[in-house]
């Protein structure tokens, strides 16, 4: 199967792609309403998105919806996921000891590029357009970085629209 032509067969091919779309839904309407709702909203709507997601992802996984009628991802499938949480994780170390302002502009730009380097990793478990997501957060977090005078709340919310676009997207196609 052609998984770039070939929509409709896409979430069985890479059946943890409904579950990650509503992840990516949520934590995108988290950075939405944060970025627009001023920077004491960035963290605290971020950190509330991300939360729904993880109990979204719970119940999911509890009640076998996630993969109803998609059957259940190979084993390179977690491999593929388990590298990208690890590479994530060991990132965002890094950035968290090179960037010591967690408050900075400069901090939450390379923390939105790491998150976007991890999905380039999940496209081998959730499939093209989680790797589609990730160059586009690469490119959004990277022109903020190269270019400070873009406003930082544009650069949050183009992130969380990218990832309620793209979640959106997997979810619709998984069904």
């Amino acid at each position: 199967m052609d998984v770039l032509t070939d929509f409709g067969g896409m979430a069985r091919t890479f059946p943890l792609m409904r579950g990650g779309g509503a992840l990516l839904v949520l934590v995108g309407l988290g950075l939405v309403i944060g970025g627009a709702g001023g920077r004491r909203w960035l963290l605290p709507s971020l950190i509330t998105g991300a939360a729904l997601a993880v109990l979204v992802m719970m119940i999911g996984g509890i009640t076998k919806t996630i993969f109803s009628a998609l059957g259940y991802p190979a084993i390179y499938q977690y491999v593929a996921f388990g590298i990208g949480v690890v590479a994530e994780v060991g990132l965002v170390n890094l950035v968290v000891a090179k960037v010591p302002d967690r408050e900075s502009r400069q901090f939450w730009l390379w923390i939105l590029l790491v998150v976007g380097v991890h999905f380039l990793i999940l496209a081998f478990s959730h499939g093209p357009i989680c790797g589609l997501l990730g160059l586009l957060c690469i490119i959004n977090a990277g022109l903020g970085l190269l270019v400070p005078e873009l406003p930082y709340r544009v650069l949050w919310v183009t992130d969380g629209v990218l990832k309620v676009a793209a979640g959106s997207t997997m979810v619709w196609l998984s069904y």
